[in-house]
């Protein structure tokens, strides 16, 4: 009689498994784990989350599938624990901005400048930009990141319609369109950006601020 063939445990035990290594291991503070997550991070920016594969971000990382498979299950779940933190701690950060006691025009310099340096220093936020996190995650952590996010674009607004009532800004602009404006400018730039290029992002930055000033600016 052969011999009865071994079938691999249901997804469900495998999941639950999984999730037992992570809280045995800590993972947010292992050293694997973060260079998994760098390791994602450029595959998915040099191959777009699209194409990129798990198979991929083991290559990277100098692991093989099955070490990954004991850190993560599926590439959407390296986006989302990718962004979540990024994501959150620039809610805060302008949430902390937004209650200091400031004029509407440095309010919204302060938040735009963080925003930039933000996107500098984590360059994973231009996967958030490039995809439509709607269509590829779901979940818990996904729903935080589309939270936080929106939190972030109604904060701003809230800036830019303060400043309006108070004669800071022009109040024939809807604020959320404002916002819809001033944020696309910073984020096409990873259709072009170039870091190795003359000028920094942060710079850039500088410039995009100035030009929402301007076209704020109640004297327009």
């Amino acid at each position: 009689m052969a011999p009865r063939e071994r079938r691999p445990p249901p997804p469900s035990d495998i999941a639950r498994r999984r999730m037992e290594r992570r809280l045995a291991s800590g993972r947010k503070s292992d050293a694997r784990w973060k260079e998994v997550l760098e390791g994602a991070g450029r595959v998915f920016e040099q191959l777009g989350y699209a194409q990129a594969t798990l198979e991929n971000v083991a290559a990277e990382v100098g692991i093989n599938r099955a070490t990954l498979y004991y850190y993560v299950g599926t590439k959407e779940e390296l986006l989302v624990a990718l962004l979540h933190q990024p994501i959150e701690q620039m809610r805060a950060e302008l949430e902390r901005i937004v209650a200091e006691e400031a004029t509407a025009p440095e309010k919204l310099v302060s938040g735009l400048r963080a925003y930039v340096l933000a996107m500098s220093r984590r360059p994973e936020l231009f996967i958030f930009m490039r995809e439509n996190l709607d269509q590829v995650v779901n979940g818990g952590e996904a729903t935080d990141i589309k939270e936080n996010a929106d939190r972030w674009g109604r904060l701003l607004a809230q800036v830019i319609t303060e400043g309006a009532k108070a004669g800071e800004f022009r109040d024939d602009i809807d604020p959320t369109v404002a916002v819809m404006g001033i944020v696309g400018m910073f984020n096409w730039t990873y259709r072009w950006y170039d870091p190795q290029g003359p000028r920094s992002l942060v710079d850039i930055g500088e410039d995009f601020i100035e030009m929402s000033l301007s076209a704020l600016s109640p004297g327009r």
